[in-house]
């Protein structure tokens, strides 16, 4: 509490009164922290009981870290009030700090089992799952249990969720999500979201995710899965992660209907789900108007026939073309399942997937990548520009599809795109320091930070990250965390590490100073 002029002001690390009437912390951070935490949690228990359906093994582990998990949880979300109101800034700082608190839980879970046991392949293979990376320590996943199998899946379904949470509760008050169709719009724009109409929003694109996850395990079952593998691809496709049960990923089924389901549920993945809502509510006509839809759907139509022409990976006609489906809608959309090694494919095929796996996804998606509106309104930026140097005294504004664009978005994408290739530059300059060959470090880098994960070198398709140096990997797990949290979260964190002591140093200068003032 801090006294100015007789007048008593609460600061933000004062107890507050809650419902009850007794003094009580109020904390964003601390509240949704331990909401992961519970969420992991009853994941776990649910992972338990999958478990038990097979030799059950693992079943105790992940059920006595499932109940540790759940109550800690609960009994912090009892003890810790959620503002009624939340600030961009407490917003950065709440994905920053549910993303390792469910991280941390994944990493004991695979300890307590015994299925991963180094702690730091444990942390590899957790930071993968919920950043929705096909990157893995893995090189068998087949040996594991179900339960294990399931909760690995469950991470990227649950980290896909909490990317698209921070796409809605911080993205749009910075401003840099990128221009979207008023029409098929869900979140506003304003400088704090009521902590009510978040939960509206995000309970609205949950249950959305959700009836994407179950159409998803619908058609895996139509092309011939099993009920298990059919749920656990459903997660990992729908959140565009790419974890799979077996080694060869979609190889191992080796059925051309299902190759064309993972199309389909990837295709889902990357789609906007204001897009989705949109369709629901009957605005068939908007989206269909939507400019960022009809360049997605381009981009993986065009990069599919490139591929089919160029590298002709299949058989025949009809292989060629699923294959170059299935790996440009994986590319588009950054979800890192695969049919093919395209690692091995001729350098042009592989220069387009790694700038379409650096595009990304579309904007509103659980896709990574720089998103696709972003892409076009720097097009239409530099369109405007080149226009400008031709004709300096012509007036045009910056326009995506029928919106026209905000000088002050304009400015905020445009250091957006400063910060995101500033970071990618970054990790290939550290991969590079690592010791990695050039195409790793600079393929890894974009598709670590895209959260795609595989790329080329030493990140081919389908290999284990066993093959990396202990630095290389940590450089690799900074990128997908970075990626994952669109870079602010993580920017105001190293920010805040780095400002502590320099805040502490100043101020001891400032009061040394003051002191010396004093006694002469």
């Amino acid at each position: 509490m801090k006294v100015y002029g007789g007048a008593r002001l609460r600061t933000d690390s004062d107890p507050v009164e809650s419902l009850s009437g007794r003094p009580g912390l109020e904390s964003a951070e601390l509240n949704l922290g331990g909401l992961s935490v519970a969420i992991c949690g009853a994941g776990l228990i649910i992972s338990a009981a999958v478990d038990l359906t097979g030799a059950g093994q693992d079943a105790p582990a992940l059920g006595a870290v499932g109940v540790s998990a759940l109550l800690l949880g609960l009994v912090i979300r009892s003890r810790v009030r959620l503002p009624e109101r939340v600030s961009p800034r407490s917003s950065l700082r709440t994905v920053g700090v549910s993303l390792m608190a469910m991280i941390i839980v994944s990493v004991i879970a695979y300890r307590a089992t015994g299925a991963i046991v180094a702690p730091g392949e444990a942390l590899m293979e957790s930071t993968s799952g919920f950043t929705t990376t096909a990157l893995t320590v893995l090189e068998d996943p087949q040996r594991l249990g179900s339960g294990v199998l399931f909760w690995r899946a469950m991470t990227q379904w649950i980290g896909g969720f909490a990317a698209l949470a921070t796409v809605i509760a911080i993205l749009p008050f910075l401003g840099v999500s990128g221009p979207t169709s008023s029409k098929v719009r869900v979140p506003v724009r304003r400088t704090q979201m009521s902590a009510p109409r978040m939960n509206r929003l995000l309970g609205r694109y949950f249950a959305l995710y959700l009836l994407l996850t179950i159409i998803g395990g619908v058609l895996y079952l139509v092309g011939g899965m099993g009920p298990f593998d059919a749920t656990t691809y459903a997660f990992t496709t729908v959140s565009t992660g790419g974890f799979a049960n077996h080694s060869g990923s979609f190889t191992f089924f080796d059925s051309s209907l299902l190759d064309w389901m993972g199309v389909a549920g990837m295709f889902l993945g990357g789609l906007s789900l204001a897009v989705v809502w949109s369709v629901l509510r009957g605005r068939t006509r908007a989206v269909l108007g939507s400019a960022e839809l009809f360049v997605y759907c381009g981009l993986i139509a065009g990069a599919t026939a490139v591929l089919a022409l160029v590298e002709s990976p299949g058989t025949d006609f009809a292989s060629n073309v699923r294959i170059s489906a299935f790996t440009a809608t994986s590319a588009v959309s950054s979800t890192g399942h695969w049919v093919a090694n395209w690692a091995g494919w001729a350098p042009g095929p592989q220069m387009m997937l790694l700038i379409l796996i650096g595009v990304g996804a579309m904007s509103g998606s659980v896709g990574g990548g720089f998103r696709i509106v972003r892409a076009m309104t720097l097009f239409s930026y530099l369109a405007r520009e080149l226009d400008v140097q031709l004709r300096p005294r012509r007036v045009r504004v910056i326009r995506v599809g029928n919106e026209v664009i905000d000088e002050r978005l304009m400015r905020r994408i445009l250091g957006y795109q400063v910060l995101y290739l500033g970071t990618a530059a970054t990790g290939f300059f550290l991969l590079a320091l690592t010791g990695t060959d050039l195409p790793t470090a600079l393929s890894g880098s974009i598709s670590a930070l895209s959260t795609n994960g595989f790329a080329l070198g030493e990140l081919g398709v389908g290999q284990p990250l066993s093959n990396l140096g202990r630095d290389a990997l940590v450089v690799l797990l900074l990128l997908m965390i970075a990626g994952r949290l669109e870079l602010y979260p993580l920017l105001d964190g190293v920010r805040a590490v780095i400002g502590w002591p320099i805040h502490r140093i100043r101020n001891r200068m400032a009061a040394r100073g003051s002191a010396r003032r004093s006694r002469h």
